[in-house]
Protein backbone atom coordinates (compact mmCIF):
# COMPACT_ATOMS: atom_id res chain seq x y z
CA UNK A 1 0.00 0.00 0.00
CA UNK A 2 2.75 2.44 0.98
CA UNK A 3 4.79 1.51 -2.10
CA UNK A 4 1.77 2.10 -4.32
CA UNK A 5 1.16 5.52 -2.74
CA UNK A 6 4.74 6.63 -3.37
CA UNK A 7 4.69 5.32 -6.92
CA UNK A 8 1.43 7.20 -7.55
CA UNK A 9 2.98 10.36 -6.08
CA UNK A 10 6.04 9.93 -8.28
CA UNK A 11 3.81 9.49 -11.35
CA UNK A 12 1.95 12.72 -10.53
CA UNK A 13 5.30 14.55 -10.42
CA UNK A 14 6.26 13.09 -13.78
CA UNK A 15 8.92 10.81 -12.29
CA UNK A 16 9.37 7.57 -14.21
CA UNK A 17 12.32 6.14 -12.31
CA UNK A 18 14.77 7.57 -14.81
CA UNK A 19 18.42 6.82 -14.27
CA UNK A 20 20.47 9.79 -13.10
CA UNK A 21 24.25 9.52 -13.25
CA UNK A 22 25.65 11.03 -10.04
CA UNK A 23 22.69 13.38 -9.70
CA UNK A 24 24.21 16.71 -10.85
CA UNK A 25 21.98 19.03 -8.81
CA UNK A 26 22.67 17.22 -5.54
CA UNK A 27 26.39 16.99 -6.26
CA UNK A 28 26.72 20.66 -7.20
CA UNK A 29 24.75 21.93 -4.18
CA UNK A 30 26.82 19.70 -1.89
CA UNK A 31 30.09 21.03 -3.34
CA UNK A 32 28.85 24.64 -3.06
CA UNK A 33 27.96 24.13 0.61
CA UNK A 34 31.35 22.57 1.37
CA UNK A 35 33.10 25.43 -0.45
CA UNK A 36 31.08 28.03 1.46
CA UNK A 37 31.95 26.21 4.66
CA UNK A 38 35.65 26.37 3.84
CA UNK A 39 35.51 30.15 3.39
CA UNK A 40 33.24 30.76 6.39
CA UNK A 41 35.31 28.53 8.68
CA UNK A 42 38.55 30.30 7.74
CA UNK A 43 36.97 33.68 8.38
CA UNK A 44 35.48 32.57 11.72
CA UNK A 45 38.71 31.07 13.07
CA UNK A 46 41.36 33.44 11.75
CA UNK A 47 41.57 35.48 14.96
CA UNK A 48 42.17 32.34 17.02
CA UNK A 49 44.69 31.14 14.43
CA UNK A 50 46.69 34.38 14.70
CA UNK A 51 46.55 34.04 18.48
CA UNK A 52 48.04 30.54 18.08
CA UNK A 53 50.89 32.00 16.01
CA UNK A 54 49.90 30.59 12.61
CA UNK A 55 47.09 32.23 10.55
CA UNK A 56 46.51 29.01 8.57
CA UNK A 57 46.72 26.41 11.35
CA UNK A 58 42.95 25.74 11.50
CA UNK A 59 42.43 26.20 7.76
CA UNK A 60 44.98 23.50 6.92
CA UNK A 61 43.26 21.09 9.29
CA UNK A 62 39.86 21.88 7.78
CA UNK A 63 41.20 21.37 4.25
CA UNK A 64 42.37 17.90 5.28
CA UNK A 65 38.87 17.22 6.64
CA UNK A 66 37.34 18.40 3.35
CA UNK A 67 39.60 16.09 1.34
CA UNK A 68 38.71 13.15 3.59
CA UNK A 69 35.03 14.09 3.25
CA UNK A 70 35.26 14.12 -0.55
CA UNK A 71 36.97 10.71 -0.43
CA UNK A 72 34.21 9.37 1.85
CA UNK A 73 31.52 10.77 -0.44
CA UNK A 74 33.14 9.24 -3.54
CA UNK A 75 33.65 5.86 -1.86
CA UNK A 76 30.05 5.72 -0.63
CA UNK A 77 28.80 6.71 -4.10
CA UNK A 78 30.54 3.65 -5.57
CA UNK A 79 28.86 1.17 -3.20
CA UNK A 80 25.74 -0.33 -4.77
CA UNK A 81 22.59 0.02 -2.61
CA UNK A 82 22.11 -3.77 -2.69
CA UNK A 83 25.56 -4.28 -1.24
CA UNK A 84 24.93 -1.58 1.34
CA UNK A 85 21.72 -3.34 2.36
CA UNK A 86 23.64 -6.56 2.95
CA UNK A 87 25.99 -4.60 5.20
CA UNK A 88 23.11 -3.12 7.28
CA UNK A 89 23.27 -5.58 10.25
CA UNK A 90 27.06 -5.17 10.46
CA UNK A 91 26.73 -1.38 10.38
CA UNK A 92 24.19 -1.54 13.22
CA UNK A 93 26.43 -3.71 15.40
CA UNK A 94 29.54 -1.72 14.43
CA UNK A 95 27.87 1.53 15.47
CA UNK A 96 26.93 0.11 18.87
CA UNK A 97 30.47 -1.19 19.37
CA UNK A 98 31.94 2.24 18.57
CA UNK A 99 29.56 3.91 21.02
CA UNK A 100 30.58 1.40 23.70
CA UNK A 101 34.31 1.74 23.03
CA UNK A 102 34.21 5.51 23.48
CA UNK A 103 33.03 4.96 27.08
CA UNK A 104 36.11 2.89 28.01
CA UNK A 105 38.56 4.94 30.14
CA UNK A 106 41.84 5.47 28.33
CA UNK A 107 40.24 5.06 24.91
CA UNK A 108 37.48 7.63 25.01
CA UNK A 109 38.60 11.25 25.10
CA UNK A 110 36.81 13.58 27.53
CA UNK A 111 36.18 17.19 26.47
CA UNK A 112 33.95 19.63 28.38
CA UNK A 113 32.70 16.87 30.73
CA UNK A 114 31.55 14.71 27.81
CA UNK A 115 33.26 11.50 26.70
CA UNK A 116 32.21 11.44 23.05
CA UNK A 117 35.51 11.22 21.17
CA UNK A 118 38.33 8.82 20.38
CA UNK A 119 41.72 10.54 20.00
CA UNK A 120 43.54 9.42 16.84
CA UNK A 121 46.88 11.14 16.35
CA UNK A 122 45.74 14.68 17.06
CA UNK A 123 42.29 14.17 15.53
CA UNK A 124 39.21 13.52 17.65
CA UNK A 125 36.83 11.00 16.07
CA UNK A 126 33.20 11.22 17.21
CA UNK A 127 31.71 7.73 16.71
CA UNK A 128 28.09 8.90 17.14
CA UNK A 129 28.20 10.62 13.72
CA UNK A 130 28.93 7.32 11.94
CA UNK A 131 26.72 5.27 14.27
CA UNK A 132 23.76 7.48 13.34
CA UNK A 133 24.18 6.74 9.64
CA UNK A 134 24.62 3.01 10.32
CA UNK A 135 21.40 3.04 12.32
CA UNK A 136 19.54 4.80 9.48
CA UNK A 137 20.81 2.23 6.97
CA UNK A 138 19.61 -0.63 9.18
CA UNK A 139 16.27 1.08 9.85
CA UNK A 140 15.73 1.45 6.09
CA UNK A 141 16.59 -2.24 5.63
CA UNK A 142 14.13 -3.28 8.35
CA UNK A 143 11.30 -1.01 7.17
CA UNK A 144 11.77 -2.09 3.55
CA UNK A 145 11.53 -5.70 4.71
CA UNK A 146 8.28 -4.91 6.53
CA UNK A 147 6.96 -3.21 3.37
CA UNK A 148 4.70 -0.85 5.31
CA UNK A 149 3.21 -3.62 7.48
CA UNK A 150 3.64 -1.90 10.83
CA UNK A 151 0.33 -2.83 12.44
CA UNK A 152 1.67 -4.15 15.73
CA UNK A 153 3.54 -1.75 17.99
CA UNK A 154 5.19 -4.67 19.80
CA UNK A 155 5.93 -7.18 17.05
CA UNK A 156 6.50 -4.87 14.07
CA UNK A 157 7.88 -1.65 15.56
CA UNK A 158 9.22 -3.11 18.81
CA UNK A 159 12.45 -4.68 17.46
CA UNK A 160 13.55 -1.41 15.84
CA UNK A 161 12.72 0.52 19.02
CA UNK A 162 14.78 -1.96 21.03
CA UNK A 163 17.82 -1.28 18.85
CA UNK A 164 17.25 2.45 19.28
CA UNK A 165 17.10 2.13 23.08
CA UNK A 166 20.50 0.41 23.08
CA UNK A 167 21.95 3.27 21.04
CA UNK A 168 20.18 5.90 23.17
CA UNK A 169 21.50 4.47 26.45
CA UNK A 170 25.06 4.44 25.11
CA UNK A 171 24.69 8.01 23.84
CA UNK A 172 23.24 9.29 27.10
CA UNK A 173 26.11 7.74 29.03
CA UNK A 174 28.58 9.96 27.14
CA UNK A 175 26.39 12.13 27.50
CA UNK A 176 25.23 13.10 24.00
CA UNK A 177 21.61 14.15 24.33
CA UNK A 178 21.64 15.91 20.96
CA UNK A 179 22.52 12.82 18.92
CA UNK A 180 20.02 10.68 20.85
CA UNK A 181 17.29 13.23 20.11
CA UNK A 182 18.15 13.52 16.41
CA UNK A 183 18.22 9.73 16.05
CA UNK A 184 14.80 9.45 17.72
CA UNK A 185 13.34 12.17 15.48
CA UNK A 186 14.72 10.51 12.35
CA UNK A 187 13.44 7.09 13.40
CA UNK A 188 9.99 8.48 14.20
CA UNK A 189 9.82 10.22 10.82
CA UNK A 190 10.92 7.10 8.96
CA UNK A 191 8.29 5.01 10.79
CA UNK A 192 5.59 7.55 9.94
CA UNK A 193 6.58 7.65 6.26
CA UNK A 194 6.65 3.84 6.21
CA UNK A 195 3.00 3.60 7.26
CA UNK A 196 2.99 3.31 11.04
CA UNK A 197 -0.50 3.83 12.47
CA UNK A 198 -1.37 7.38 13.50
CA UNK A 199 -2.30 6.21 16.99
CA UNK A 200 1.13 4.62 17.32
CA UNK A 201 2.75 7.82 16.03
CA UNK A 202 0.92 9.72 18.79
CA UNK A 203 2.23 7.25 21.38
CA UNK A 204 5.75 7.61 19.98
CA UNK A 205 5.56 11.43 20.18
CA UNK A 206 4.08 11.38 23.70
CA UNK A 207 6.79 9.04 24.91
CA UNK A 208 9.45 11.22 23.30
CA UNK A 209 8.11 14.39 24.92
CA UNK A 210 8.00 12.74 28.36
CA UNK A 211 11.56 11.43 27.90
CA UNK A 212 12.87 14.88 26.90
CA UNK A 213 11.16 16.58 29.86
CA UNK A 214 12.58 14.03 32.30
CA UNK A 215 16.09 14.20 30.86
CA UNK A 216 16.07 18.00 31.04
CA UNK A 217 14.61 18.10 34.54
CA UNK A 218 16.96 15.47 35.99
CA UNK A 219 20.19 17.07 34.71
CA UNK A 220 20.99 20.51 36.22
CA UNK A 221 23.09 21.69 33.27
CA UNK A 222 20.29 20.89 30.80
CA UNK A 223 17.81 22.76 32.97
CA UNK A 224 20.17 25.75 33.08
CA UNK A 225 20.39 25.70 29.26
CA UNK A 226 16.61 25.65 29.02
CA UNK A 227 16.21 28.58 31.42
CA UNK A 228 18.93 30.63 29.70
CA UNK A 229 17.32 29.93 26.32
CA UNK A 230 14.03 31.37 27.58
CA UNK A 231 15.69 34.62 28.70
CA UNK A 232 19.41 34.86 27.85
CA UNK A 233 19.48 38.54 28.86
CA UNK A 234 18.72 37.59 32.48
CA UNK A 235 22.35 36.43 32.83
CA UNK A 236 24.16 37.79 29.73
CA UNK A 237 27.68 37.24 31.08
CA UNK A 238 27.26 33.66 32.27
CA UNK A 239 24.52 31.18 31.31
CA UNK A 240 23.14 33.36 28.51
CA UNK A 241 26.51 34.49 27.14
CA UNK A 242 26.64 32.31 24.01
CA UNK A 243 23.14 33.11 22.86
CA UNK A 244 23.48 36.84 23.60
CA UNK A 245 26.67 37.04 21.53
CA UNK A 246 25.03 35.05 18.72
CA UNK A 247 22.01 37.38 18.66
CA UNK A 248 24.35 40.39 18.56
CA UNK A 249 26.02 38.86 15.49
CA UNK A 250 22.65 38.49 13.75
CA UNK A 251 21.73 42.06 14.66
CA UNK A 252 24.97 43.48 13.30
CA UNK A 253 24.53 41.63 9.99
CA UNK A 254 21.35 43.49 8.99
CA UNK A 255 20.53 43.11 5.27
CA UNK A 256 23.90 42.76 3.52
CA UNK A 257 26.28 42.08 6.42
CA UNK A 258 29.38 43.86 7.68
CA UNK A 259 31.53 42.27 5.00
CA UNK A 260 33.32 38.94 4.59
CA UNK A 261 36.13 38.63 7.11
CA UNK A 262 35.15 41.70 9.16
CA UNK A 263 33.08 40.07 11.90
CA UNK A 264 33.57 41.48 15.39
CA UNK A 265 31.87 38.64 17.26
CA UNK A 266 34.48 36.12 16.11
CA UNK A 267 37.16 38.16 17.93
CA UNK A 268 36.93 36.06 21.11
CA UNK A 269 33.36 37.16 21.89
CA UNK A 270 31.31 34.30 20.47
CA UNK A 271 32.43 30.83 21.68
CA UNK A 272 32.65 28.02 19.09
CA UNK A 273 32.50 30.54 16.24
CA UNK A 274 33.94 28.00 13.81
CA UNK A 275 31.67 25.11 14.75
CA UNK A 276 28.35 25.30 16.61
CA UNK A 277 27.87 29.05 16.05
CA UNK A 278 29.32 29.42 12.55
CA UNK A 279 25.89 30.34 11.20
CA UNK A 280 25.86 33.45 13.43
CA UNK A 281 29.19 34.58 11.94
CA UNK A 282 27.83 33.98 8.42
CA UNK A 283 24.79 36.11 9.33
CA UNK A 284 27.00 38.89 10.68
CA UNK A 285 29.33 39.00 7.68
CA UNK A 286 26.84 38.38 4.85
CA UNK A 287 23.59 39.59 6.42
CA UNK A 288 20.06 38.46 5.68
CA UNK A 289 21.00 37.89 2.03
CA UNK A 290 23.67 35.37 3.03
CA UNK A 291 21.30 33.67 5.48
CA UNK A 292 18.63 33.24 2.79
CA UNK A 293 21.27 31.92 0.37
CA UNK A 294 22.42 29.24 2.81
CA UNK A 295 18.83 28.29 3.68
CA UNK A 296 18.04 28.07 -0.05
CA UNK A 297 21.00 25.77 -0.65
CA UNK A 298 19.90 23.45 2.15
CA UNK A 299 16.30 23.48 0.91
CA UNK A 300 17.50 22.51 -2.58
CA UNK A 301 19.72 19.76 -1.19
CA UNK A 302 16.93 18.23 0.90
CA UNK A 303 14.36 18.55 -1.91
CA UNK A 304 16.74 16.80 -4.32
CA UNK A 305 17.29 13.90 -1.91
CA UNK A 306 13.52 13.46 -1.57
CA UNK A 307 13.23 13.63 -5.38
CA UNK A 308 15.70 10.75 -5.63
CA UNK A 309 13.69 8.82 -3.02
CA UNK A 310 10.58 9.24 -5.20
CA UNK A 311 12.53 7.96 -8.20
CA UNK A 312 13.50 4.91 -6.13
CA UNK A 313 9.81 4.44 -5.26
CA UNK A 314 8.99 4.45 -8.96
CA UNK A 315 11.62 1.71 -9.29
CA UNK A 316 9.87 -0.24 -6.51
CA UNK A 317 13.10 -0.06 -4.48
CA UNK A 318 11.70 0.47 -0.98
CA UNK A 319 15.10 0.19 0.71
CA UNK A 320 16.65 2.98 -1.35
CA UNK A 321 13.52 5.11 -1.01
CA UNK A 322 13.42 4.77 2.78
CA UNK A 323 17.17 5.24 3.15
CA UNK A 324 17.16 8.45 1.09
CA UNK A 325 14.24 9.76 3.15
CA UNK A 326 16.09 8.99 6.39
CA UNK A 327 19.20 10.82 5.21
CA UNK A 328 17.17 13.83 4.08
CA UNK A 329 15.40 13.99 7.44
CA UNK A 330 18.69 13.61 9.36
CA UNK A 331 20.25 16.54 7.50
CA UNK A 332 17.08 18.65 7.76
CA UNK A 333 16.77 18.13 11.52
CA UNK A 334 20.45 18.96 12.09
CA UNK A 335 20.13 22.14 10.00
CA UNK A 336 16.94 23.29 11.75
CA UNK A 337 18.35 22.63 15.23
CA UNK A 338 21.67 24.38 14.56
CA UNK A 339 20.02 27.40 12.96
CA UNK A 340 17.36 27.49 15.67
CA UNK A 341 20.03 27.48 18.39
CA UNK A 342 21.98 30.25 16.66
CA UNK A 343 18.86 32.42 16.39
CA UNK A 344 17.62 31.73 19.92
CA UNK A 345 14.60 29.72 18.76
CA UNK A 346 15.85 26.49 20.39
CA UNK A 347 17.89 25.67 23.52
CA UNK A 348 21.67 25.44 23.09
CA UNK A 349 22.69 22.05 21.73
CA UNK A 350 26.08 20.91 20.49
CA UNK A 351 25.11 20.13 16.91
CA UNK A 352 27.16 21.38 13.97
CA UNK A 353 25.79 22.84 10.74
CA UNK A 354 26.14 20.06 8.11
CA UNK A 355 28.88 20.63 5.49
CA UNK A 356 29.68 24.13 6.84
CA UNK A 357 30.83 23.90 10.45
CA UNK A 358 34.27 22.82 11.53
CA UNK A 359 34.46 19.32 12.96
CA UNK A 360 35.95 16.63 10.76
CA UNK A 361 33.79 13.70 11.85
CA UNK A 362 30.52 15.49 11.12
CA UNK A 363 31.72 16.67 7.71
CA UNK A 364 33.00 13.21 6.72
CA UNK A 365 29.93 11.35 7.99
CA UNK A 366 27.45 13.70 6.30
CA UNK A 367 29.47 13.56 3.08
CA UNK A 368 29.33 9.77 3.17
CA UNK A 369 25.54 10.09 3.53
CA UNK A 370 25.43 12.27 0.41
CA UNK A 371 27.53 9.65 -1.36
CA UNK A 372 24.95 7.01 -0.46
CA UNK A 373 22.19 9.10 -2.03
CA UNK A 374 24.32 9.65 -5.14
CA UNK A 375 24.77 5.87 -5.36
CA UNK A 376 21.00 5.43 -5.17
CA UNK A 377 20.51 7.91 -8.01
CA UNK A 378 23.09 6.34 -10.30
CA UNK A 379 21.70 2.84 -9.82
CA UNK A 380 18.06 3.55 -10.63
CA UNK A 381 16.65 1.17 -13.22
CA UNK A 382 14.03 3.23 -15.00
CA UNK A 383 10.96 1.85 -13.24
CA UNK A 384 11.82 -1.83 -13.75
CA UNK A 385 10.82 -4.29 -11.06
CA UNK A 386 13.71 -5.32 -8.80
Amino acid sequence: MIAAQYKHHAKQLGIKGQRIEMDPVLLIVYLVLVSCGLVAFYSATIAHAYDAGDPFVYLRKHIVHVLLALAAMTTAALIHPKRLRKMAPFLLVGGAVLLAIVLIPGIGSKINNSQRWIALGGWNLQPSEFAEIGFIVFSAHYLAFRRGKLDSLVHDVGPLMLFYFVYAILLLLEPDFGSAFVMAAVLGSMLFLSGMRKSHVAIFIAFGVIAVVLLVALEPYRLVRWMSFRDPWADPFNTGFQLVQSLIAFGRGELLGVGLGTSVQKLFYLPYAGSDFLFAIIAEETGLLGVFTIVGLYATLIWRIFHISWCAAADNDMFSMTLAQGIAIMIAISVVINMGVNMGALPTKGLTLPFLSGGGTSLIANSAAIGIVLSISRNLRGGQEQ
